[in-house]
């Protein structure tokens, strides 16, 4: 083990023995079906159903500890919970918890939350120590709902980047554990500032956007055990993001993430892990840097997206959202699984094998990138389909839509990654000689003929070792 992997080990499981040890604290506990005078009469799709969005308040306002016995019937809740300091919610196998059908709020979050959207968040008052463990937490959709139509923290949308099913910031330790997640709107979990994170046997039945959707200023964090099928990347290590997609902007350190399982029935096969510059409203910007990152394990994902990326714009009229690719250094990847049989976005440029802007692998880096490992890598390339498909691309992407007027990517983008290791590299079933021709560095010479679209990716130095 490379010394820096085993000191993202070291802090990781410090802080996992620190969460534990909180918790056991807890000492007053409840029934929730003790507050069952405080669940109130509704109904849905005709039929008549109990809320307990006040018995849930009640419990964790007077109780550290709030226990969900299983039931025959949904406990529906039908605003945002709140969830304050010190607290454990435990929910028994076969305790089901539901948002109402036409609810656009989110179904819990803590109680301090804060938006870092426009200036950096100041010290203050967090939360700490709360934890979720077991149940089934759903909400009633069959589909994406979309930014601004679920998931919101409150009805005025507030927080413009919220948009979820639990959300958590401004909080010091955080667990969720062995919890199912099912027909989520928006992500399933959204956190960002956050220290001191768990995150342990999750699964998701058919949720439709990102799993789990974790954002900047976010430092010790031991996500393992994730599984399901999801709309969007099943985790996402979004230091810098949009803002629809954030209120939390700013660098993540020490990320452990593994056993992450993809069901083959998810439709977009990713997982993001972006770096970028973020702008304030002042003007002043903040690295959203990686720092320290291990995905070992993993099933199932087709694309690892680390690449700065903006909304899409229209050549010659818009320019691209103010930012600019981030930072990141001691990055691992081991113990992955990549069945490349189509580019993950399915643009003219990659399935017509476009030879500038073509390019697409199973890794793409867009961002500043100081060491980056990868052991243990089983790839499977279709080159007599897709000529331009690769292990590894570095450098910036492009790809025109509505009759080639509108931009979706960054090709201005001028990146550097100063160490790429490798070791264990299997192509196809075997491991090859050399892993040159398996990275593209890719390059762009004004390929949009609009003065912003020349960029470059380099890499100073390969190792590959086969033994």
């Amino acid at each position: 083990m490379h010394p820096k992997q085993a000191e993202i080990h070291d802090a990781v499981t410090r802080m996992k023995q620190a969460n534990l040890a909180a918790q056991r604290k807890l000492k007053k506990a409840a029934s929730l079906a003790s507050y069952r005078e405080l669940a109130k009469e509704s109904e849905q799709d005709g039929q008549a159903i109990l809320v307990w969005s006040e018995a849930f308040q009640r419990a964790l306002k007077e109780n550290e500890i709030v226990f969900i016995p299983r039931s025959d019937e949904p406990y529906y809740i039908d605003r945002p919970v709140v969830i304050p300091s010190n607290r454990r919610i435990e929910a028994e196998d076969g305790a089901v918890i539901r948002l109402q059908r036409g609810i656009r709020t989110l179904m819990f979050q803590n109680e301090h939350v804060l938006d870092g959207t426009h200036a950096p968040l100041k010290d203050t008052a967090r939360d700490e120590n709360i934890c979720i463990t077991g149940g089934r937490w759903e909400e009633s959709l069959d589909r994406r709902a979309g930014y601004g139509r679920s998931g919101m923290n409150d009805e005025s949308r507030s927080f413009f980047g919220v948009s979820t099913a639990m959300f958590f910031n401004n909080l010091n330790g955080l667990t969720l554990e062995n919890m199912t997640f099912a027909h989520t709107g928006g992500f399933a979990v959204q956190a960002g500032d956050v220290r001191d994170a768990v995150m342990h046997g999750i699964r998701f039945d058919e949720c439709y956007a990102d799993g789990l959707h974790l954002n900047g200023n976010t430092e010790n964090a031991w996500i393992r055990d994730i599984s399901g099928q999801c709309g969007d990347d099943l985790v996402a290590l979004n230091a810098y993001d949009w803002q629809n997609s954030s209120v939390d902007f700013g660098p993540m350190k020490n990320m452990l993430c593994e056993n992450l399982t993809l069901s083959e029935s998810s439709p977009y096969k990713a997982m993001r892990i972006q770096p970028g510059i973020y702008y304030y409203d002042d003007g002043t910007t903040i690295d959203c840097a990686l720092d320290g990152v291990i995905v070992k394990n993993v099933r199932g994902i087709r694309t690892f997206k680390m690449y700065y990326q903006t909304p899409a714009y229209n050549i010659g009229i818009q320019k691209p959202e103010r930012g600019a690719p981030g930072s990141g250094d001691w990055l691992f990847f081991e113990d992955i699984a990549v069945d490349l049989a189509a580019p993950l976005d399915r643009f003219r440029e990659y399935e017509e094998s476009d030879p500038v802007r073509g390019a697409f692998a199973a890794f793409e880096i867009g961002a500043n990138i100081g060491h980056i490992f990868f052991e243990d890598i089983n790839l499977t390339l279709y080159r007599e389909k897709y000529p331009e498909s690769y292990l590894l691309c570095v450098g910036p992407k492009s790809c025109l839509v509505d009759e080639g007027k509108r931009e979706v990517f960054d090709p201005y983008v001028k990146c550097r990654v100063g160490s790429v290791q490798m070791k264990h590299i299997r192509i196809n079933g075997s491991e090859p000689d050399s892993v040159k021709p398996y990275i593209r560095m890719v390059a762009f010479d004004d390929v949009n003929h609009d003065g912003l679209s020349t960029g470059r990716g380099t890499i100073e130095r390969t190792e590959y070792c086969r033994d």
